[in-house]
């Protein structure tokens, strides 16, 4: 005999009814992450964020801890706000926290703050005995239990705390600051530092570059490529007073020549032109002068027009001048031709809101020259037309406590500027916004813009590392080591890159010294293209043929969950409909099964099945 399959009562039919909704609910709830399934997707990339479920365990027993105190005030509290207390207690916690008195407390990291770097702390303006118990951001202390333990300061109110080690995971851009335990009064004092987390100073992509390095006695200062032999200058001034400046081969660094220079003369900042001449500035003295390149002996030096604290020089060979910059808001403007008997100074461009420029960079290819104003009130970069009158455009770079060294980019018509802190601001010419912000490492510095690979390169002081941008998509491709405190980079016409730094290691023959690198990017050979095909139908097509169906073979059908998915999702609506019908005949029948039982109905109207 044949089962009936269909409820016997009203309840259960109406159950039944139910029951196909709640499946119908459920499929298209589940169906829609299946279908997903069957979808090619792009990557997706992690975007690191505070860690939410972190925070909130840390203010967890703060909540808990100001629970009670709220409680107690509950009844003297209007309705609800006993809960808004409860919930913004934390909060009034972290502003109630006590400040410290002393003014003079300070803290220093020196080693710069990349993340996974290890640093030296030190704390001044201390009490004797004062306690450093925590160094780091608000989410991290970074001190090892040994580390603090015996943290205590000294007689003149002084810690030093040695290898602290930055998490590799720390973000960028967190403030850091240190917690001190008063021994006077038993309390705990923040004390916020002057510095933010750095991106982190591991190198990548080293291999992609031919490196060379040597060392030269210590206080290098800039280097400069001649554009027509292979050699590299590098200028130095020691704290005695005594300038040089080295002629290096590019390739090997051997020391080819070097002529050292004494008052009157200079050797700071660094240009090159196409007549075979040096051009030094000198920052004590505010002159100019010029040398032969072959063995560097003295020319002329521009003295009767002193440029106060100059610092930076750049040549337009073909206007035959020379830009000269240094303490004040003006760039003077030199004739490459006069003689030393002339005063040299034939005109300035003036920058308002400047009280110094910190660094002058010139792109030939559009004539473009760029100033920095270095840690002025106002940071900003300028830029100079010179082949339109010496138009000054100028560019508040927002965010940025200092702006330092910086670099234009022709194709992308931006300003790569660096700000000192850990990033490069990428200010654009057009909308004279800052429309990126790039970490690069520590006490970024100098900033310059390679034509032969079309990438930026960046000097990080603290970090240690010369960083490589790529200006289109505005992403770190590459990270250098180049020592310790790199302070100048310089680029030669075939793309190689030279990095000063001011490492001051000791020799061990009573003598520290610095260090220059060179990088040469090994650019990947493009793959051979193919050639043209003659004959007519591999390059033209006909009007009137159809085009020619692709050979690309069809694509494989998913397997495994992958193949399930992608049939879930196929069949997806027709599962909801049938899911739907049964639904609603099931609590139809009910329904009606319902009214005739309470004789709303005449049973007769039901069919023999559903009486």
């Amino acid at each position: 005999m044949k089962k009936n399959l269909l409820p016997k009562t009203a309840s259960q039919r109406a159950i039944a009814g139910l029951t196909s909704l709640a499946l119908v609910a459920g499929g298209l709830t589940v169906m829609p992450y299946a279908g997903a399934q069957d979808e090619t997707a792009e990557p997706v990339v992690a975007t690191a964020e505070p860690n939410n479920d972190a925070a909130a365990e840390e203010a967890a027993p703060a909540a808990d801890a100001a629970a009670p105190e709220a409680a107690a005030e509950d009844e003297a509290l209007p309705e609800g706000a006993a809960a808004v207390a409860l919930a913004n207690a934390p909060q009034l916690l972290k502003e109630a926290a006590p400040k410290p008195t002393n003014p003079d407390v300070k803290g220093l990291i020196t080693g710069g703050t990349a993340a996974g770097s290890e640093v030296d702390f030190e704390a001044s303006g201390l009490k004797e005995g004062d306690k450093i118990i925590s160094v780091g951001t608000d989410s991290a202390n970074w001190l090892r239990h040994d580390q603090s333990v015996n943290a205590l300061a000294n007689d003149r109110g002084e810690v030093a705390i040695r290898g602290v080690l930055i998490p590799a995971d720390a973000k960028s851009g967190d403030p850091i600051f240190f917690t001190y335990l008063a021994k006077e009064d038993g309390k705990e004092y923040e004390v916020l530092l002057d510095s933010k987390v750095t991106s982190s100073t591991e190198t990548s992509n080293i291999d992609r570059y031919a490196v060379a390095k040597r060392t030269l006695p210590s206080s290098l200062y800039q280097s400069a490529f001649d554009s027509s032999s292979n050699n590299i200058f590098v200028t130095r001034r020691s704290a005695e007073g005594l300038y040089s400046i080295y002629r290096l081969d590019a390739t090997t660094l051997d020391v080819k020549a070097k002529t050292d220079i004494y008052e009157g003369y200079a050797a700071d900042g660094i240009a090159l032109d196409n007549k075979n001449q040096v051009w030094a500035t000198n920052f004590e003295t505010g002159t100019v002068s010029v040398y032969r390149q072959s063995d560097l002996t003295h020319v002329k030096t521009f003295s009767k027009a002193p440029i106060r604290g100059a610092t930076s020089v750049v040549v337009d060979e073909k206007a035959n001048l020379a830009y000269v910059a240094g303490e004040g808001n003006e760039i003077s403007i030199l004739d490459m031709n006069a003689d030393e008997d002339g005063t040299g100074v034939i005109g300035t461009v003036k920058l308002d809101g400047f009280e110094k420029v910190a660094s002058l960079s010139l792109d030939k290819q559009t004539n473009q020259l760029i100033a920095t104003s270095g840690d002025s009130a106002d940071p900003q970069v300028a830029k100079v037309n010179l082949a339109d009158g010496k138009k000054v455009e100028r560019f508040t770079v927002k965010g940025a406590e200092t702006v330092l060294g910086a670099t234009y980019d022709p194709a992308s018509k931006n300003i790569f500027v660096g700000t000192g802190g850990g990033e490069v601001s990428v200010v654009s010419t057009e909308t004279k916004k800052v429309v990126a912000t790039i970490p690069t490492g520590a006490g970024t510095l100098d900033v310059r813009y390679n034509p032969t690979d079309k990438r930026v390169y960046v000097v990080n002081h603290d970090a240690g590392t010369l960083t490589v941008v790529d200006p289109v998509t505005n992403k770190v491709v590459s990270n250098l080591a180049v020592g310790d405190e790199p302070s100048h980079l310089s680029i030669a016409p075939n793309g190689t890159v030279a990095v000063v730094n001011n490492a001051f290691k000791d020799s061990g023959v009573d003598q520290h010294v610095d260090e220059i690198y060179t990088f040469k990017y090994n650019a990947p050979t493009p793959p051979p293209q193919p050639k043209p095909s003659t004959s007519e139908s591999s390059t033209t097509q006909k009007p009137t043929e159809k085009p020619k169906p692709s050979e690309d073979p069809k694509p494989k059908p998913p397997t495994g969950s992958q193949d399930l998915s992608s049939k879930l999702g196929k069949y997806r609506t027709i599962l909801i409909a049938i899911f739907s019908v049964l639904g609603l005949t099931g609590i139809i029948a009910g329904a009606v099964a319902a009214m005739a039982h309470a004789n709303m109905i005449p049973k007769e109207w039901l069919p023999p099945q559903f009486r």
